[in-house]
């Protein structure tokens, strides 16, 4: 079994300042994408060092028991001896220290001590392990050494001393890429600086916006992207889906009271700000074991189509009886198909629900929406063929 020793007891900041496990990267607190990397290394057990057990080690819990694994809160590191066997091991991430996910999973698949050379890792506050290297703030060593920790005074540095147990065990050292500390890939007791310059690639590298061969949605989710990056949270997903959801309800109520443009508008807007949900959903969940999908989401996700096609319906010539919903069901069902057997470079273009109320908006305005809905279909048909991936 493996066990995760994290910590919030940092004696780096200043009393006027947050704590650095309780910094946060793009709506999560440092502490807690380290407890997403000890979750991603199969770790069952989070043991967690903590002076009081206040709110934010709460969350913490709940986002560990959400990912699956059992979450113990710790004053006295003696402790440990009870909970970590001897045949057990433990993975050790020092208080405010953003590991690399990648290289921690790649190095730490065995016992070992990931370092940095110690010029200049020693400069940026990383602790010297001898004269050539100093620790990265993550290692992994076997249960037996928690042992070591109870011959130990009771204010010892918990994460240090298991550092010195593994070096003096025979535990071997990892030295890793300097870019990571040059690129701030790997952080420490960051400023904000460092954080803001984190978070914007951070960002880029998990929002994964739609292309441009998906016009609606690259623009929608790029909005999103910003929006994230500026104004970081776990609730601002929660506001864009409630958005999304008062925006569909006045549309329907709008179209079923015979304001069929207005309508359109709200649905432009509804669609739009459930793009921007759900790039900013997965740049918050990112690095989560096991990200939750809202219920909420999950509702949307369905009914979307069901209301641009009763919208659709609504605006279409009454006498044209049950062509008007039989025409956009059609429509919706193809967009569905091209999203399931087409290309990969393609699937995002037809799940641009942006664009289409984007197209339909104008047909509304000029009464043609049926036609057009009509002529979509054909084109969507067409295109099913020259994109699909001939495995499908």
């Amino acid at each position: 079994m493996r066990v995760a020793l994290l910590s919030v007891l940092d004696g780096q900041s200043e009393p006027r300042n947050t704590r650095a496990p309780f910094r946060m990267l793009a709506g999560a607190r440092l502490v807690e994408r380290q407890l997403d990397i000890a979750l991603a290394a199969g770790c069952e057990v989070i043991a967690c060092l903590a002076d009081t057990v206040g709110r934010e080690v709460i969350e913490l819990q709940h986002r560990a028991e959400a990912g699956g694994a059992r979450f113990i809160a710790l004053r006295e590191p003696r402790k440990l001896s009870g909970m970590v066997a001897a045949s057990d091991e433990l993975l050790v991430l020092a208080p405010g220290v953003l590991p690399h996910e990648d290289a921690v999973l790649r190095h730490l698949a065995k016992p070992g001590v990931l370092v940095f050379p110690a010029d200049p890792a020693v400069d940026r506050g990383y602790e010297r392990i001898d004269a050539h290297f100093a620790w990265a703030g993550a290692l992994l060593v076997r249960g037996n050494a928690v042992e070591h920790l109870a011959q130990l005074p009771d204010d010892v540095d918990t994460p240090s001393a298991l550092l010195r147990i593994a070096l003096q065990s025979g535990v071997r050292t990892h030295p890793l890429e300097m870019r990571l500390l040059d690129e701030n890939v790997w952080l420490r007791d960051p400023s904000p600086e460092e954080l803001a310059e984190r978070e914007r690639s951070w960002v880029a590298g998990h929002a994964d916006v739609a292309p441009f061969t998906a016009p609606g949605l690259a623009i929608a989710e790029r909005m999103g992207a910003r929006l994230a990056r500026d104004t970081p949270g776990e609730r601002l997903p929660r506001f864009l889906a409630l958005g999304t959801v008062a925006a569909s309800l006045l549309a329907l109520s709008l179209g079923l009271a015979g304001w069929v443009a207005s309508a359109f508008a709200l649905a432009a807007l509804a669609v739009t700000l459930f793009a921007m949900e759900g790039v900013v959903r997965r740049v918050t969940t990112a690095g989560q074991v096991r990200p939750r999908v809202p219920m909420i989401v999950q509702i949307l996700t369905v009914l979307i189509d069901p209301l641009l096609v009763l919208l659709i319906a609504l605006a279409s010539p009454e006498d044209t009886q049950w062509l008007r919903l039989f025409v956009p069901a059609i429509l919706a069902g193809l967009l569905h198909l091209g999203e399931r057997v087409s290309a990969l470079r393609w699937r995002r273009s037809y799940a641009d629900r942006v664009l289409l109320v984007s197209i339909l908006l104008p047909a509304v305005l000029l009464g043609i929406v049926q036609p057009v809905v009509g002529a979509l279909a054909l084109a969507i048909l067409i295109s099913i063929f020259v994109t699909s991936d001939p495995r499908n």
